[in-house]
């Protein structure tokens, strides 16, 4: 493999990456598999090759149900989990053994269309003894094929896919626990299979067996949201033979997906929450199991599993939304010591359904233990895989062995956002037509599997850009792409023209590491101006400030309070305009001094940037119930009237402010989306010179001080 496996490693300064390649990239791009000659296994820059058949009658594929360790729904026999598997004929003509990208999931023999929330607007404390029963529904036809989801890409490449059914989905026994170590042993029972440390079977019930022959028995999960979740958890077991794992949009602890420092808080529904339209708010762990639970063994009405859904529904505790043994269950971090699957680790900034402390505080426990380790992290919303060609790197290291350098990369790639996208490009040297090789001046600022932007002058002058994926850098002055441009009349792509990675979820920027090493902790400081906006700065707080109070009133949504010039419900307090431009990169935390008019409430704190014009974004929230400020696991009762010092975290975030930008904290008392909603009335004093707002930023302190002046 060439030393220009990804030239932005050189842009970096880290060291380029080298391993041995079999072949040329043009002799692998040009190679066929002829039907008398099996294909094998190969890679070029350290890159599987699609050297196997695309043509899906021509692989292996079949079902099987692997014997679990565990009985979830009670019946006295241990539970069998349905599996479907598909590799390249090769497996069957010549031997070849493959690894497998493996998928597991409770979603796909669908979900109920028709369900309810628990209702939210209720006072503290008190939630309604029950919510309506589920009715039943017919789930789909998941045997003999579960998911065609990545044979498409995998198999073609040399690599085997394997889905699995969660419990209590599908055609596979026992009981979905939303999270429960059920679903997790499930999955890990399906990877001991293909080492051949447990039996599966032809069929449900019966008792011929199935061996996974035709595997190395080296393993990959991926899969998002819950099917990201999954392979977390299972690499917290240290199963022998998950070798990588690229979760994406995935929970590390199901206490942070439906609380949040003691408070009963929801996801949200949609990328980033803009009104008062989240379809998850009042949704638990009993509402999603109920929602999965597909077993297409029974009919007209699913009862197998109610004791266990009662179960869950007796142990949530709405009341106080404390943690419990119950939540540490579904809890991987407190098991994190246990993975040794290398991670690609994939989140959206804007992920307010999987929020994204689930996605650093994992990342963060795998750099404390050394765990071969990367992160993307675009600036959309739920869901979103990294680009290909780290996919394609990550599972070629570690399932097959090729020592293709990718310890060498940068261990972070973050979606910049257009405004801030740093410049990646070259110039052409000498004028080209009808070509997929470019010549340039410099390679170094791109990356094989990356997507260049190239400007193409047409024969009237005008200029058109196309755009190509770059499949090879075969030298420091040539870049192959996958297709010729400049292919029409009279089309050249000029001397001197610029080529460049345009910043997009195909094109993320490399750092050293998440959060940025460069970033440091800058506490600011509240002024007053209630009922408007008060002011935030570096200066240390005035002795003697005012308290400013706000009435909480849960009908009004945090982000219309935050675009109302005046107002009671909320407090705000933001720096002048930034002269130039900060990146925040890492969790802001926020510390409050409060006084409280009733013994429970609701505290939410939201980072805000208002542009010189116009409405501001909610940048990143945080909440506590502030009977737990001093842990998740107890109330500590509030006296009304109190000052109490309250201390909480916001969600983690990768973005840069723009010059000319505010950058405000808001505090709120209940914030409509996401949290129960009492009646209007309670009121919330802060005292100001006790109070303040840290945020992880870019060149520390200097480098804020240097934006607000």
């Amino acid at each position: 493999m060439r030393t220009r496996l990804l030239a932005a490693v050189a842009a970096t300064g880290l060291a380029a990456a080298v391993a041995a390649s079999p072949a040329s990239a043009l002799a692998a791009r040009n190679l066929t598999t002829d039907a008398a000659t099996p294909a094998v296994p190969t890679f070029v820059d350290g890159l599987a090759q699609a050297v196997f058949s695309a043509n899906p009658s021509d692989w292996y594929s079949g079902e099987v149900w692997v014997q679990a360790s565990f009985d979830s729904d009670n019946d006295g026999k241990l539970d069998r989990i349905h599996v479907d598997f598909t590799a390249p004929p090769e497996v069957l003509t010549d031997g070849l053994k493959v690894p497998v990208v493996f998928e597991d999931s409770p979603y796909y023999a669908g979900t109920a269309p028709d369900y309810s929330n628990w209702a939210v607007d209720h006072e503290l404390g008190a939630p309604p003894s029950s919510r309506p029963a589920t009715p039943f529904w017919t789930a789909f036809n998941t045997s003999p094929t579960i998911s065609t989801r990545y044979e498409s890409t995998w198999v073609p490449r040399g690599f085997a896919v394997v889905h699995a059914e969660s419990p209590g989905t599908g055609y596979s026994d026992g009981c979905p626990t939303s999270g429960g170590t059920n679903e997790t042993l499930a999955a890990k029972a399906v990877i001991d299979w293909l080492n051949g440390r447990v039996a599966a079977y032809t069929t449900r019930t019966g008792d011929t067996p199935a061996a996974a022959s035709w595997t190395t028995g080296k393993v990959g999960m991926i899969g998002t949201s819950y099917n990201g979740t999954i392979p977390e958890a299972v690499a917290t077991t240290g199963v022998e033979g998950l070798e990588a794992i690229v979760p994406i949009s995935a929970i590390s602890d199901w206490y942070d997906y439906y609380r949040a420092n003691g408070m009963v808080r929801a996801p949200h529904s949609s990328s980033n929450p803009t009104g008062n339209n989240n379809a998850f708010q009042g949704e638990d762990l009993d509402v999603l199991a109920d929602v999965v639970y597909s077993r297409v063994d029974e009919a007209g009405q699913r009862t197998i599993c109610q004791p266990e859904i009662d179960y869950i529904e007796a142990h949530i505790d709405r009341a106080t939304g404390n943690r419990s043994g119950f939540w540490q269950e579904r809890n991987y971090m407190k098991d994190v010591e246990n993975v040794h699957a290398a991670t690609l680790l994939a989140h959206g900034n804007n992920d307010f359904n999987v929020m994204t402390k689930n996605a650093a505080q994992f990342y963060a426990a795998l750099k404390k233990r050394d765990v071969p380790h990367m992160f993307y992290f675009h600036q959309g919303g739920h869901g979103g895989a990294p680009p290909d060609v780290l996919i394609n790197y990550w599972f070629t290291r570690y399932l097959y062995g090729v020592q293709n350098g990718v310890e060498s990369l940068p261990r972070s790639w973050v979606v910049r956002e257009a405004a801030s996208c740093p410049p990646r490009q070259t110039t052409v040297a000498g004028d080209q037509s009808n070509t997929a090789t470019l010549t340039v001046a410099d390679t170094s600022p791109f990356g094989i599997g990356f997507v260049l932007t190239v400007p193409q002058t047409n024969l009237d002058g005008t200029i058109t850009n196309t755009t190509r994926l770059i499949t090879d850098i075969p030298d420091a002055t040539h870049l192959v792409l996958a297709s010729a441009v400049a292919t029409g009349t009279g089309q050249k792509v000029a001397d001197g023209a610029v080529v460049s990675l345009v910043c997009s979820t195909a094109n993320p920027t490399p750092y050293a590491e998440w959060p940025d090493p460069t970033s440091s902790e800058v506490a600011l400081h509240l002024t007053p101006g209630a009922p408007s906006r008060g002011g935030l700065t570096i200066a240390p707080p005035v002795p003697g400030s005012p308290t400013e109070t706000l009435t909480d009133d849960a009908s009004i949504a945090a982000l219309t309070s935050a675009n109302t010039p005046f107002s009671n419900v909320r407090l705000i307090y933001q720096t002048p305009p930034l002269t130039q431009p900060v990146r925040i990169s890492g969790t802001p935390t926020i510390s409050l001094q409060l006084a409280f008019s009733k013994s429970r409430a609701n505290l939410t704190a939201a980072l805000v940037s208002y542009p010189p014009t116009g409405n501001g974004t909610i940048l990143t929230r945080g909440w506590i119930d502030p009977t737990n400020r001093n842990s998740d696991w107890a109330d500590v009762p509030i006296k009304p009237g109190r000052m109490y010092g309250i201390d909480f975290d916001m969600q983690p975030k990768d973005i840069v402010v723009p010059a000319g930008n505010r950058l405000a904290v808001m505090v709120v008392s209940s914030d409509r989306d996401f949290t129960i909603r009492p009646t209007a009335g309670t009121q919330l004093t802060l005292d100001l010179a006790h109070s303040s707002l840290t945020v992880p930023v870019v060149g520390g302190s200097k480098a804020l001080a240097d934006a607000i002046g």
